[in-house]
């Protein structure tokens, strides 16, 4: 065969054809396709159409991202935030202010001035739990993205500086509020200065704020200024000072506020501060003489007037004897009736003492005298309402509980005249 016969040899094609097919465009074309993400279904569409008809370019529209729209927002929150905190620190310094002018004042200050300061430092306390509790979440671990992400992620790596950037300076600004600790002081150094009375309305809001601060530690020693600290005279300059009495009924602590000084206790998990708690109040002789007046005073009085009305009503009834002489007949109505009185008033004192429905877990151990159960019944509650919080919930777990802690417990509560769980009361023990 002649060489000029042979067939001539095909022209090798680019191996992408997607590079050829770009290149037979025209400029205008390949300049769009060039910058255009590459959707093989888009491009076939345009290319199918209709003779004589122009190509119609499709615009791209330009969008701001979510995220840069999301930034925006978070700038104004941080702003927000700058604001807030500022007028946090300066209502904080005006309430330091406001302590110093107590304890450096010449004479004794009112009840409202240290009541003011402690509702500032409430109102503080309040700001800056909100404002920590609104803190932005950590920021995300960066993961390992394809190329096809890398792409898709272009341009976010400015905004993802500008949202680290703003969540620094929120968690910048969230460093400058003033902790619960030095709030906390800041209320006990006020309480504990001689020129500051602890009224019963100054230590419930004392109370409440170290309960909100969870700061409830410092709550025993100021129950026990409470009755023992010296009384200022309120408007004395050089201020003047009374001895109180701590074992007067003046000197008990309220009984709302002895059982919220237990709930914060209890609430901070803390054994050691709740025994505290209930030595300073429960325990304390101004308790038991403070119950006295008010249990008592009543039953005490009718008591101390029984035997006159006893007496008044027998020579009354002496006058209808009729053939009994009349002393003889008052005799026998005064012992009467004095017998009568005496046996249901027994009847009711030993059911009044020996009432026991709303015993839990610690119940009074057998030969403690009635007087003394009646007297120490809010202790009892008290060492009930402890071992209830530091023991299973379950009923039928009851009595398995193990631990130093717990051993100890039950220990104070046997040398106290209390048993905890006791066993033939405990369901399943009894008849």
């Amino acid at each position: 065969m002649k060489p000029g016969t042979l067939p001539l040899r095909a022209q090798t094609r680019p191996v992408c054809q997607l590079c050829d097919y770009i290149s037979q465009l025209p400029a205008y074309r390949r300049s769009f396709v060039a910058a255009s993400t590459f959707k093989a279904p888009a491009i076939r569409r345009q290319v199918t159409r209709q003779h004589g008809v122009a190509p119609r370019i499709p615009t791209r529209r330009i969008t701001t991202s979510p995220r840069k729209q999301e930034l925006e927002p978070d700038a104004k929150r941080s702003l927000d935030w700058s604001n807030r905190i500022g007028a946090l620190k300066a209502k904080l310094i005006e309430v330091e202010k406001q302590i110093q002018w107590i304890k450096s004042s010449p004479r004794v200050e009112s009840e409202a001035a240290t009541l003011e300061v402690l509702e500032g430092l409430e109102s503080i306390a309040r700001k800056a739990i909100a404002l920590r509790t609104g803190q932005p979440s950590p920021t995300k671990i960066d993961v390992r993205q394809s190329s096809a992400g890398a792409i898709l992620s272009m341009g976010r790596d400015e905004v993802d500086d500008n949202s680290a950037k703003v969540g620094n300076a929120k968690l910048a600004s969230m460093n400058e509020l003033p902790s619960p600790l030095y709030l906390s002081q800041l209320a006990e150094d006020l309480l504990k200065h001689p020129k500051v009375f602890i009224s019963p309305n100054i230590l419930g809001l004392y109370i409440h704020l170290q309960r909100l601060l969870a700061r409830p530690r410092t709550i025993p020693e100021i129950l026990h200024l409470y009755a023992n600290k010296p009384v200022p005279q309120l408007g004395s300059s050089p201020p003047k000072f009374s001895k109180p009495s701590p074992k007067g009924p003046k000197q008990a602590i309220p009984a709302d506020l002895a059982h919220e000084a237990l709930t914060a206790a209890i609430e901070a998990k803390d054994l050691p501060l709740a025994l505290d708690v209930v030595e300073m109040s429960y325990c304390a002789p101004a308790w038991q003489r403070h119950r006295i007046l008010t249990k008592m005073g009543v039953p005490g009085l009718i008591a101390g007037i029984t035997p006159l009305a006893i007496y008044m009503i027998a020579q009354e009834l002496s006058v209808y004897s009729n053939y009994i002489d009349p002393w003889t007949f008052k005799l026998y109505s005064i012992l009467g009736i004095s017998t009568y009185v005496l046996c249901t008033g027994t009847l009711g004192f030993v059911a009044l003492t020996t009432y026991n429905d709303n015993h839990d877990r610690v119940v009074w151990r057998p030969g403690v005298p009635l007087l003394d159960r009646y007297l120490r019944e809010d202790e009892r509650a008290a060492m009930d309402r402890i071992a209830g919080a530091w023991g299973f919930k379950e009923v039928w777990r009851r009595g398995d509980e193990e631990g130093e802690d717990w051993e100890g417990l039950r220990e104070l509560i046997l040398l106290r005249g209390m048993i905890l769980d006791k066993p033939d009361l405990m369901p399943g023990m009894n008849a």
